[in-house]
C-alpha cells in the first residue's frame, strides 16, 4: 500500500473512532413518551401547569429556608462548634447525594399516596379502633384522636427515613451526649432544613426544568392523541348497541378531552415564558443558598474560635 493511502485511511479510521468516543450516549434506561396515552393526553394540561407552579414553589421554598440559615446559631447553647460545622457541611453534602436523594424520591411518593388517601386510610384505621373499644365496653369516641395520630405517625417515621441517609444525622448521634439532648434536637431540625434546601437547588428545582422540557416537547403529539382518543370514543358509541350508561360514560370522556384540548395552547405559552427563565432563576438560587451557607459556616467557625473555611473549589 502506498503511503498517501495509508496517511489517508489511518485518518479516516481516527475520526471514525473519535466520533465514535465523543458522541453522547443516551441516557440509560430510555423512558418512551407516553403521548399516545388518551389518559396522560387527558390529564397533560393540567400536569404541565402544575409543574411549572411546583417550580416556583420550589423557588420560593429555598429562599425561605436560607433566609432562616442566619439564625441558626442563635438557636444553639454552647455547643462543641466544630461538630455543629461538620453538621452543617454534611447536611449541605446530603442534600445532592444519591442515597438522600433516592431516599427522599421514596418518601414522597409515600407521602403522595398518603395525602391522596389519606381520608380513605383514616376511616378504616379510626373504624378498627372504634371497635376494639368497643368491644371493650368503653363509650368514647377515638376518631379524632386516631386520626391525628395516624397522621403524627406517618410524617414521624418519615422523617426518620430520610435521616437514615443523611449522613449529618450520623454526626449528630455520635455526639448526642456531649451536645446535649436541646443542641442535639436543635442539629437535627437545622440539618434536615439545610439538606432539603441543598436538594432543591441543586437536583428538585433541575429536574422540574427538565421535566417541563420534556413535556413542552409532547405537545402536537397531545394533540393528536386527544383527536384520536375523541374519534375513538365517537367509534365506541357508533359500533353495536351501546347502553345509555355507556353512551353517556362515553360522552364525559369526550367532553374532558375537550376541555383539556381547550387549556393546551394557553397552558403551553405560560409554560414557556416559565422556561425562558428558569436557568437563571435556578442559578440565582443556587447562588443565594450558597451565600447563605457560606455565612452560617462563617458565623459558627468565627463563634467556636476556628480557622477561616478554605477557599471553595471552583
Amino acid at each position: 500500500m502506498n503511503r498517501p493511502r495509508l496517511v489517508a485511511g489511518a485518518l479516516f479510521l481516527a475520526g471514525h473512532l473519535f466520533a465514535l468516543g465523543c458522541s453522547a450516549p443516551k441516557p440509560e434506561p430510555e423512558i418512551a413518551s407516553s403521548a399516545h396515552q388518551s389518559g396522560y393526553a387527558e390529564r397533560y394540561p393540567a400536569e404541565l401547569q402544575a409543574t411549572a407552579t411546583s417550580f416556583s414553589e420550589r423557588e420560593d421554598l429555598a429562599k425561605r429556608a436560607t433566609g432562616q440559615f442566619q439564625g441558626y446559631p442563635g438557636e444553639l447553647k454552647k455547643p462543641d462548634w466544630k461538630v455543629a460545622v461538620e453538621v452543617i457541611e454534611q447536611a449541605d453534602a446530603a442534600g445532592k447525594s444519591y442515597d438522600y436523594v433516592e431516599r427522599l424520591r421514596v418518601v414522597n411518593g409515600a407521602m403522595e399516596f398518603f395525602n391522596e388517601n389519606q381520608e380513605e386510610l383514616t376511616r378504616k384505621v379510626s373504624g378498627a379502633a372504634q371497635y376494639v373499644v368497643k368491644q371493650k365496653g368503653c363509650d368514647a369516641d377515638v376518631t379524632g384522636a386516631t386520626a391525628h395520630a395516624l397522621e403524627e405517625g406517618v410524617a414521624r417515621q418519615l422523617e426518620e427515613y430520610v435521616r437514615d441517609r443523611n449522613e449529618a444525622h450520623r454526626t449528630i448521634e455520635r455526639h448526642r451526649a456531649s451536645l446535649g439532648k436541646e443542641n442535639a434536637a436543635t442539629l437535627e431540625r437545622q440539618a434536615d432544613a439545610v439538606s432539603f434546601a441543598s436538594y432543591t437547588v441543586h437536583i428538585d428545582m433541575v429536574e422540574h426544568k427538565l421535566r417541563l422540557r420534556r413535556m413542552l416537547e409532547e405537545i402536537e403529539a397531545i394533540k393528536a392523541s386527544i383527536d384520536e382518543a375523541v374519534a375513538a370514543e365517537r367509534a365506541f358509541q357508533a359500533s353495536g348497541r351501546r347502553t345509555d350508561e355507556e353512551k353517556k360514560a362515553s360522552d364525559e370522556r369526550i367532553e374532558e378531552l375537550g376541555r383539556s384540548k381547550a387549556m393546551l395552547d394557553s397552558s403551553a405559552t405560560q409554560v414557556k415564558e416559565i422556561d425562558a427563565t428558569m436557568e437563571e432563576r435556578i442559578a440565582a438560587a443556587q447562588k443565594g443558598y450558597r451565600e447563605a451557607l457560606d455565612r452560617l459556616i462563617a458565623t459558627l467557625r468565627k463563634n467556636g474560635g476556628l480557622p477561616e473555611a478554605p477557599p471553595r473549589e471552583g
